[in-house]
């Protein structure tokens, strides 16, 4: 006997799935999405930012089908007038349009970033990633290397975009590197700096609930102007693509009090400074909530990573502190412990997912943002130059992607309308991007 998932978008008719009531199932699903209290009011403060919305479209309801024959599933999707291949457990009913990942991306004038990117690097001079993917949006950045690999960077960089510590093999992981960026910032003048790991593979942004790659624009320009409007703000950054789900959840285009890391976008006139040898991003963003600041982590755009450590059918990137910090010994309870050490009352020590982790509680953080005097709001959107663009209607190479045309489309999403009724779907012959 066969199971098939049928998954219904019709009408809200406040039917039961399994013997939980659909809006306390929605409720159980969304407590699993994130950790974080979803922020009621943001769109009192994503003034004059790129265009978001995330809405929940998951199915109202499910009904599930058996099938005694691959025959009588065969038959079922003829009726349905659909395609069921014989792997297929979930189908959308009507029939959904399927969006291939890649067909639709953002692009635009490479802009550059207004703060200096910095990015601490060892031992990947030849496989690094970051710097490639900056280079594809117009993005400036500067490596920040030791002296015995300053040669090896330059062969393979280019020496004006290699600044060498003076310093190697220290056995303190990334902090030796980190507050040498900040002090590099501070000495030349700079009000904040980006302090960017070098695995980043891609950057995306969140809208018309779809997570669509941005390849042009002012990506990093956006994060830099919502962060100036504020006094308090000491730390922000995009979010990882993983920790953002689209279609199933109704996360905020940002995210305050949490958790900072990878790419970071600190405001270097702070006193704090990096230490410790593990998790250094937890607590360093710890510290600063501690002290009254705001974290932001944006949500509506974002960044996805290659893996530095080994996971199950990923090799793991080569080089990094995997040697002089990772591999010496201690298991993930010796990094969870520390960080439970230096944040005892906000920090907690669990297996789960058959390791151990550290979990932090948020909660207690209730920082508010207070803009700046002097800041005028606008309630138009600002793009930053990123422009939807249908890759299978792109020109020769060389030539300018047009933007879509969506306004005969929809006249209230002019920029993302060409993706408005394609609905997410975790599987089957669904949609997924």
């Amino acid at each position: 006997m066969a199971n098939s998932e049928i998954i219904g978008a019709g009408q809200d008719t406040g039917a039961s799935c399994a013997g939980i009531p659909k809006r306390k199932q929605r409720e159980k699903e969304s407590e699993q999405v994130t950790l974080f209290d979803v922020e009621d009011n943001w769109k009192n403060e994503w003034w004059g930012m790129p265009e978001f919305s995330n809405d929940d479209i998951r199915p109202a309801y499910r009904l599930t089908v058996n099938f005694l024959t691959l025959e009588d599933k065969k038959m079922f999707a003829e009726k349905l007038q659909q395609f069921v291949s014989p792997q297929s457990d979930t189908i959308w009913y009507p029939s959904q349009e399927r969006l291939a990942g890649c067909q639709f991306f953002y692009d635009g004038e490479k802009t550059d970033s207004k703060y200096p990117i910095c990015i601490p690097s060892k031992g990947r001079a030849d496989v690094q990633t970051t710097g490639k993917v900056l280079d594809s949006i117009g993005v400036s950045y500067r490596f920040f290397v030791e002296e015995k690999e300053a040669e090896e960077y330059k062969k393979h960089i280019g020496s004006q975009r290699v600044v060498v510590m003076p310093f190697s093999d220290l056995g303190q992981g990334s902090i030796p590197a980190r507050n040498f960026i900040w002090e590099w910032a501070k000495e030349n003048g700079y009000k904040r700096h980006w302090t960017v790991d070098d695995n980043i593979t891609e950057f995306r942004r969140t809208n018309i609930t779809r997570r669509l790659r941005v390849k042009g624009g002012g990506f990093f320009k956006a994060m830099e102007d919502f962060v100036d409007r504020y006094e308090n703000i000491a730390i922000a950054g995009p979010h990882h693509l993983g920790f953002v789900k689209v279609g199933w959840s109704n996360i905020p285009p940002y995210l305050l009090n949490t958790r900072v890391y990878s790419c970071i976008l600190l405001d270097t006139t702070l006193p704090h400074r990096w230490r410790g040898r593990y998790n250094e991003d937890t607590d360093l963003s710890l510290r600063l909530l501690k002290d009254g600041f705001c974290s932001c982590v944006f949500a509506a755009l974002l960044m996805n990573k290659a893996a530095t450590v080994g996971v199950r059918n990923c090799e793991a990137m080569k080089g990094g502190n995997t040697d002089n910090v990772y591999n010496t010994g201690d298991s993930r309870l010796a990094f969870a412990e520390s960080l439970k050490e230096q944040h005892p009352d906000c920090v907690e020590v669990v297996w789960k997912f058959n390791r151990w982790h550290h979990q932090v509680d948020y909660s207690k953080f209730k920082n508010k943002l207070i803009m700046k005097h002097g800041i005028t709001k606008t309630m138009a959107n600002n793009e930053y130059g990123m422009r939807l663009i249908n890759a299978k209607e792109s020109p020769v190479v060389g030539e300018e992607s047009p933007a879509l045309d969506t306004k005969e489309i929809c006249h209230t999403a002019p920029n993302s309308a060409m993706l408005q009724g394609l609905k997410p779907h975790a599987g089957g012959t669904g949609t997924s991007a």
